[in-house]
């Protein structure tokens, strides 16, 4: 009788650690995501310089928990004013960042760092400089929404700030 109950116990012990560490561990997922990129010049040199920008953005990430690590690229493009003689200014991006949802996984918090190859439409300048973007964004129903600030300089001495309202969708695997 003692060895069957010492057994019995083991058991519930093992059943009982089992049905509480199933419960806390959370298997890796998978976030893809796709949107169009609506974007307004901040920074005076920027403003004054350039028209509001359009663009695309692609990513993906994985993640534990309430934690993503997420890959985007991008293109945007910022029409030129008419004073400005280098043209359109046309950026590539490549970034990396965190995102930290809140609130049951619909709101969240991002940041990323990166890289933004440049180019104007009438000016030879080209460069790749570092680029950076902080913002908050909402996620339901495989849609998402964002509102971004991003910046980075230019290859002409301009240093560039945008707010970003980014729209697409965003699938979680």
């Amino acid at each position: 009788m003692y060895k069957l109950s010492k057994y019995l116990v083991v058991c519930l012990v093992i059943l009982f650690a089992a049905s509480n560490s199933s419960a806390q561990f959370k298997l890796p997922h998978f976030q893809i995501v796709g949107m169009g990129v609506y974007s307004t010049p901040t920074g005076n040199a920027f403003k004054d310089g350039f028209k509001n920008g359009l663009g695309i953005e692609a990513g993906a990430g994985i993640g534990l928990g309430s934690t993503m690590l997420m890959g985007t690229i991008g293109y945007q493009s910022y029409g030129n004013n008419i004073l400005n003689p280098s043209g359109n200014l046309k950026v590539t991006s490549f970034k990396a960042g965190l995102r930290q949802y809140l609130f049951l996984g619909h709101l969240f918090l991002l940041g990323n760092v990166g890289t933004a190859i440049q180019s104007y439409s009438s000016d030879p300048a080209t460069g790749s400089k570092f680029v950076y973007e902080y913002g908050a964004g909402f996620r339901l129903l495989g849609i998402e929404l964002q509102a971004t600030q991003t910046h980075w300089d230019q290859p002409l001495p301009i240093t560039s700030n945008a707010f970003n309202v980014k729209l697409g969708f965003s699938f979680k695997l």
